[in-house]
């Protein structure tokens, strides 16, 4: 452990001597840049050259692409050796270099740079592939300024790019002013990395709202002053003991002060209460490794008492006890906001603000592992709302949509508080009764159910009665776990719709087989029934082109229906999900596919006029051997219809076995059928995946479109969808395009497609015909 301290100091004091080295060779370069820079011509940060270094030619287009939008002058270079010659040609204001690339690695090239100049002469952003402690701490060892995981987000990585140019370009200023102070007094330079060693040299010099109004005989001087004051970041001097010694005048009007109000001000009194011990131990961070830049992200309070998140970027300038510390801070609220409005996303449902089936599922594990330890008694709850399509079908979503919020605030408030209500499906809610046993379970669900039974919902002048079936089960320490108490009031709740829906079942294991037999096997039953006596149906749904797109024809998406024993028409949403569950999914895919192809055979005029016919994949099928076979066959009976297909996958699907998918898609885009990535923006880890498949469209995921007029979130999802899909080369589709403000929206944002009632409604083929 000795002899690693020792090298490990070794190393930082050979790092600090080739760092001074570095600046001695550049300072006279330097000089001359600053000068010139004195002379009328103000650094800007928009118009700032960046040298991109990525050995990934997508990561490199990217960025290039994305900077260039923003302003930025980008220079890129696939690999170390093409980097150094490029900053040999020409001067960079930033790096970003990759760090794991094939060669020269990335902490080689950021090595040699440090040879030549400082973290503030050219601030480098290392760009790693992965969070890999070591390699970032061995990075910033060797003089990076900051880092950022690959992908990233573009607004992250700008705003790091942001902070060490204005970090830069204070130095730059505070370099500027010493030169200009040694000139009119033909004194000698006494800086450490362009920084006056003295605070006291500071002292006589630095801009104050009280200082004396620049003369001509200033003008050095005076600019430096005016560029300082109205940096567009809070920055601050202070002194070892944390007290600040200078701050410009956007941070103070910012935080609300008068410049007198801050002068000698121990900086941590700025922070929140709750954050003092930490600020202090961030400030100590930056006297105990004077070699580094040190970043954090913390709460800044006001004169008015107003909260706001800031980044901070600091670092010692100088040595020993005249040493200063140089402060450069970002107001990053928003950004914290949207991070916090993201989570609340993630954990409700957006439509009713219940808690997501995601919570119920945690808390459900916490009180059954509480249940085994403890032997305490809870009891779980599963309500369905009955005869829910009918007012979907027949008042449209919008109605669909009040009435799932009206039922939502009902169960809400028959429950007792604690307990949690969440959505765990279309029209079904799960109630969690924590320390609850099942009879006083009972007596709360049934309330609830006839609160929803004596219900009217009005729409339009019109009322509708609706009711519910409930399913209740107890949670002890018999529970096996989460999916088999979801499974066990799911079968609870079946049963009481087959014994006529509005009303309760409770789950019992003594009447398991009767439970069984009208509740697991109902949904499969019914499927395989429907198959035999051929009571599916397809309907089209238009995709129309919204931007500057031109198609050669007619887009369309084909949608399965069922008919049920009375001829009523059965909607996807009721039984995909079970055909899903009980492995039926892939004959209901091979129905549809056999069908389609026979269909456009039969019907050559609106074949001849059709563009693409999109025909949905579940995740059972994509990747089947067996089923890509069978569409393989289907192909070679309508050889003529293959370029006329657009297989749609949904994202989970595909990303779940990325070879087997590519295989798949690749096989079928040889006799030359396309592919679209149905919901996507659901999971965004699939973001990183996308790059490596070879899909032709985007669909995205109708959650993220229906509320755009009105959601800022939702509106930044799909342009950043659709901003990377077309760096992908890939087209996109908005799906649930409801009304014509929506429309214009995406038109706007410059959306390829848009499909929904906006377009038009789903119609039977014979209909169409």
């Amino acid at each position: 452990v000795k002899a690693a301290q020792h090298e490990r100091k070794a190393f930082q004091q050979d790092l600090e001597d080739r760092q001074q080295e570095g600046f001695a060779k550049g300072q006279s370069m330097y000089h001359r840049k600053l000068t010139r820079d004195v002379g009328g011509h103000d650094l800007s940060l928009a118009a700032a050259s960046v040298l991109a270094v990525d050995d990934n030619a997508t990561i490199r287009r990217a960025i290039a692409m994305r900077l260039t939008a923003k302003g930025f002058n980008v220079v890129t270079a696939d690999g170390g050796e093409q980097a150094l010659a490029a900053v040999n040609r020409q001067e960079f204001d930033l790096v970003l270099l990759d760090l794991q690339m094939p060669g020269m690695r990335g902490d080689e090239v950021l090595r040699q740079l440090r040879h030549r100049y400082s973290e503030t002469q050219l601030p480098i952003i290392m760009l790693a592939a992965s969070d890999d402690k070591n390699d970032i701490a061995k990075t910033l060892e060797l003089g990076a300024n900051d880092y950022i995981i690959k992908p990233g987000d573009l607004p992250v990585l700008i705003a790091r790019i942001k902070t060490q140019l204005s970090l830069k370009a204070t130095t730059a200023q505070l370099l500027r002013h010493q030169l200009a102070r040694a000139a009119s007094a033909d004194a000698p330079l006494s800086t450490f990395d362009g920084v006056p060693r003295t605070a006291r040299s500071f002292d006589a010099t630095w801009p104050t709202e009280t200082a004396r109004a620049p003369t001509h005989t200033d003008t050095l001087e005076h600019r430096y002053h005016l560029l300082y004051d109205n940096m567009p970041m809070t920055c601050f001097t202070l002194d070892r003991d944390f007290k600040i010694l200078f701050a410009n005048k956007f941070g103070v009007q910012f935080l609300g002060y008068q410049a007198h109000e801050l002068t000698a001000r121990g900086l941590t009194s700025l922070y929140a209460e709750s954050d003092h011990a930490l600020a202090e131990e961030y400030l100590r961070g930056v006297l105990e490794q004077p070699g580094r830049l040190h970043r954090w992200e913390i709460r800044r309070v006001k004169k008015n008492g107003d909260r706001v998140w800031m980044r901070e970027t600091a670092r010692l300038i100088g040595r020993g006890a005249d040493a200063l510390i140089l402060m450069t801070c970002e107001n990053i609220d928003d950004a914290y906001q949207l991070a916090e409005k993201l989570s609340y996303h993630a954990s409700h449902d957006e439509l009713t603000g219940l808690a997501n089936r995601k919570v119920l599922e945690e808390r459900l594990a916490r009180v059954i592992d509480s249940a085994h330890s403890e032997y305490s008694q809870h009891s779980l709850a599963i309500v369905d709302i009955d005869q829910f399509k009918i007012i979907n079908d027949t008042c449209g979503h919008a109605a669909g949509d009040e009435l799932l919020k009206q039922a939502a605030r009902i169960v809400k408030n028959a429950v007792r508080k604690r307990d949690t209500v969440a959505r765990v499906g279309g029209d079904e809610f799960g109630v969690l009764f924590e320390d609850c046993a099942l009879a006083a379970a009972t007596e709360t669900v049934e309330a609830a159910r006839k609160a929803l039974a004596d219900f009217q919902f009005e729409w339009q002048g019109t009322a509708h009665h609706i009711s519910a079936s409930v399913g209740l089960v107890a949670l002890d320490h018999d529970c096996e776990g989460v999916t088999a108490a979801l499974s066990m009031a799911d079968t609870a709740c079946y049963a009481a719709k087959d014994a006529g829906r509005n009303r309760l079942h409770v789950y019992h294991a003594d009447n398991i087989r009767v439970v069984s037999r009208h509740g697991e096997m109902r949904w499969a039953t019914r499927i395989n029934d429907a198959l035999r006596d051929n009571r599916f149906e397809l309907s089209l749904q238009a995709i129309a082109p919204i931007g500057d797109i031109a198609t050669p024809g007619d887009h369309y998406e084909l949608l399965i229906r069922m008919r049920d024993e009375r001829g009523e028409l059965v909607l996807p949403a009721e039984f995909l999900p079970a055909a899903e569950h009980y492995n039926l999914a892939h004959k209901l895919d091979r129905w549809v596919i056999e069908h389609a192809l026979h269909w456009l055979h039969a019907n050559p005029l609106l074949r001849d006029r059709l563009f693409l016919c999109g025909i949905n994949l579940s995740g059972h099928s994509f990747g089947d051997d067996s089923v890509l076979q069978f569409i393989l066959e289907q192909l070679d009976q309508y050889a003529d219809i293959a370029s006329k297909l657009c297989f749609e996958v949904t994202e989970t699907a595909a990303i779940s076995d990325i070879v087997n998918a590519n295989r798949f898609i690749t096989t079928l885009k040889s006799r030359g059928c396309r592919f679209a990535l149905d919901d996507f923006g659901s999971g965004f880890s699939s973001f990183a995946y996308l790059k490596n498949l070879a899909v032709d469209f985007l669909k995205i995921d109708g959650a993220f479109v229906r509320d755009i007029a009105h959601d800022s979130i939702d509106l930044a999802m799909v342009r950043s969808i659709n901003e990377i899909g077309h760096v992908m080369g890939k087209q996109t589709i908005a799906e649930f395009v409801e009304d014509q403000q929506t429309l214009e929206i995406l038109r706007t944002v410059g959306v390829d497609y848009a499909q929904g009632y906006a377009i038009g409604r789903p119609l039977p083929i014979s209909e169409f015909c």
